[in-house]
């Protein structure tokens, strides 16, 4: 089985989480993490920071240096994308979302997001819940 990875940041801020709305191969809108592929010579770490800067405009610093882990199948089924999400606190406030992947990114209160997830992305929502003492 072929697999890819990706690395992420849950950012959080008081009592919020931010996510972002992005269109699946249908053009439904769903909500994530901002998250992406390493490039060259990334540590998981480095990759999850370009990325949430890339997709939100925002600087971050990650407070949890042990990722969540999760994951699904892309690309019809054929390929395992494993994912790394890495708490983190945002460095500035001032949300820009990527035009070309983003559609839109909000602050969403931490007992209320976790209605906008399905499957895969339910379990790392619930290990972030239990780190922060939230569940």
């Amino acid at each position: 089985m072929k697999t890819e990875k990706s690395c992420g940041c849950i950012v959080l801020k008081d009592d919020k989480v931010l996510l972002i709305g992005a269109k699946d191969d249908k053009g439904k809108l769903f909500w994530s993490f901002p998250k992406g592929h390493q490039e060259a010579d990334e540590t998981d770490m480095e990759t999850a920071i370009r990325e949430t800067k890339e997709e939100t405009g925002l600087d971050v610093e990650i407070s949890d240096t042990t990722p969540i882990k999760t994951g699904h199948f892309v690309h019809g089924g054929t390929v395992y994308k494993n994912i790394l999400l890495f708490i983190a606190k945002p460095l500035n406030y001032n949300l820009k979302p990527q035009e070309e992947e983003v559609e839109q990114a909000e602050w969403m209160q931490i007992n209320e997001a976790g209605n906008y997830f399905t499957d895969y992305y339910s379990e790392a929502w619930e290990e972030l819940l239990k780190r922060v003492g939230k569940n």
